[in-house]
């Protein structure tokens, strides 16, 4: 039996053409696929980030709340005080100057998780970013070099309390 090398030539280009329709098939699948994870990545980062804007947006409005409420409470008392009066209520004014200390101590811990939580949510809106404007992803930048440490004057030797927002943050 003779062989044709047309024949043998069609053939290999009919083969070679399924071959193409198949990874087309096959990309077309796979982008489908990365569009509908990168779709689910985003809804979620999207809604851990307003959840974690929620949760300091109501931490931060109780800490404000507890400040008023103890400046008004103390302001008029210590105005109305005679000095003689002041040492006679001296643990009073110990336990304004704890509360004002454990205020500082709420707003510090506040003020550090929002610094901490800022590279993710930058990340997030870089990442959504990108999504939306269907672009390549560029590399990841350089981490940010670790934040000075606070000085000791401003530190408070009160011992931590766990907020909402750290509960938050801790659980994801």
């Amino acid at each position: 039996m003779a062989i044709d090398p047309d024949e043998l030539l069609r053939e290999a280009e009919d083969e070679i053409e399924a071959w193409c329709c198949e990874l087309d098939a096959q990309w077309e699948r796979i982008i489908a696929e990365a569009n509908d994870e990168a779709d689910s990545v985003r809804a979620e980062a999207l809604g851990d980030a307003a959840a974690i804007v929620s949760a300091a947006r109501i931490e931060a409005d109780r800490i404000l709340g507890e400040a008023d409420e103890l400046a008004g409470e103390h302001v008029d008392v210590i105005r109305a005080l005679t000095r003689a009066e002041r040492e006679a209520v001296g643990e009073e004014l110990a336990g304004l100057r704890q509360a004002v200390d454990n205020l500082r101590s709420e707003l510090s811990r506040l003020v550090d998780a929002a610094f901490d939580t800022l590279p993710a949510v930058e990340a997030t809106a870089d990442a959504i970013d990108r999504v939306l404007a269907d672009e390549e992803p560029e590399p990841e930048p350089e981490p940010e070099p670790e934040p000075e440490p606070v000085p000791a004057a401003v530190l408070v030797a009160a011992p931590p309390k766990r907020g909402l927002l750290r509960r938050v943050l801790r659980r994801r």
